[in-house]
Order: structure tokens, then C-alpha cells, then sequence
């Protein structure tokens, strides 16, 4: 009953019922030049995401992801990946798929940094969950639960790095996945 005002699954965002769909926003109280850096610098994603294996943000650049495989997921942990939009500041979107898995899956992980008072508003996307796999729907809870801990490492990175008078922060050389 869509037309019903009462009926709040109507009042919910399309997202919020799209099971094939994670959105998280997350506040880092830095400004986006700085929450930029850190995300696209590959040796800061190696301590809040996973370890990439020849990223560069440029649309267009293949590379790999190392992780934990999670076989009831069927995740070997090897994926390939594609950046797909790297806008400083903005956007970075990044396309990966597992390449040991003898289904073709794959999804899209989006973050997407707005300027806010007192800081940047980072919203991620992760799409490409197939609703009737049942390994995908693993992957998905995995997912859900564990990019709140993501997101929070990326904080911490940010919070971390290490910066000069009149340059951006530099990447990591600490660990802070503490």
C-alpha cells in the first residue's frame, strides 16, 4: 500500500529496502582534502581496507585486492579490481570481483565525501548482493557488519597521518588497525 501515508515502508529511502545495497554514512571531522589523501593513498588503504597490489586512483587502473578468504561466503580473498571514478576530494568508486570463485559476481564499493560543518560526510555504497544466492547473502551480512570497523580504521588513518605546514598528510608508516 504505497499510497497509504501510514504505511511507513513507504516513508523509508529505496536504499533502505534494497537488500542488494550497503549504505553507510560516516563523519570524520577533517576537511575532504584530508580524508582524500588518506583513502586514496595505497599505503593508508592497506591498513583500513585491504592491501592493494598496484592501485593508483585513476579511472581506468586494474589492480588487486588481497583479503581473508571467507569460504562459506565463497570469498577466496583474491579479488580484481577497477577503479571506476577517482575525483579528488569527491568520489572514489572502485569495481571487484573474486577471481578464484567459479561464479561471476561482482560488486561496486563507492564512497562519496561531502564538505560538511566541521567536516566531511563520507557516504559508502556497496552494491552487486544477489539477493537469491545464498553464499551472496553471507557476504552481504559479513559486509554490513564489518565496514562500520572499516570505516572506523579509515578515521583513525586520517586522524594519524602525518602532516607538514603546507602539505597534505603524507601516507601511513604506523599501523592503527588497533
Amino acid at each position: 500500500m504505497k499510497d497509504n501515508p501510514t504505511d511507513l515502508e513507504s516513508a523509508v529511502p529505496d536504499d533502505a529496502n534494497d537488500i542488494a545495497t550497503i549504505v553507510l554514512d560516516q563523519f570524520y571531522p577533517h576537511p575532504p582534502e584530508r580524508v582524500w589523501s588518506v583513502m586514496a593513498c595505497p599505503d593508508a588503504m592497506e591498513e583500513w581496507l585491504m592491501d592493494p597490489i598496484g592501485f593508483r586512483p585513476e579511472v581506468g587502473t586494474r589492480f588487486r585486492f588481497t583479503s581473508f578468504p571467507i569460504p562459506m561466503a565463497d570469498f577466496s580473498g583474491a579479488l580484481s579490481c577497477e577503479v571506476l571514478a577517482a575525483t579528488p576530494n569527491a568520489v572514489l568508486s572502485i569495481r571487484w570481483w573474486d577471481m578464484k570463485s567459479a561464479k561471476n559476481r561482482e560488486w561496486t564499493v563507492t564512497w562519496t565525501l561531502h564538505e560538511v560543518p566541521g567536516g566531511t560526510m563520507v557516504t559508502l555504497r556497496h552494491e552487486g548482493f544477489d539477493p537469491d544466492d545464498s553464499a551472496s547473502r553471507v557476504y552481504r551480512t559479513l559486509s554490513e557488519r564489518g565496514w562500520p570497523g572499516t570505516m572506523g580504521r579509515l578515521g583513525r588513518c586520517i586522524d594519524f597521518a602525518r602532516t607538514g605546514d603546507d602539505q597534505p598528510p603524507h601516507c601511513l608508516v604506523t599501523d592503527v588497525s588497533a
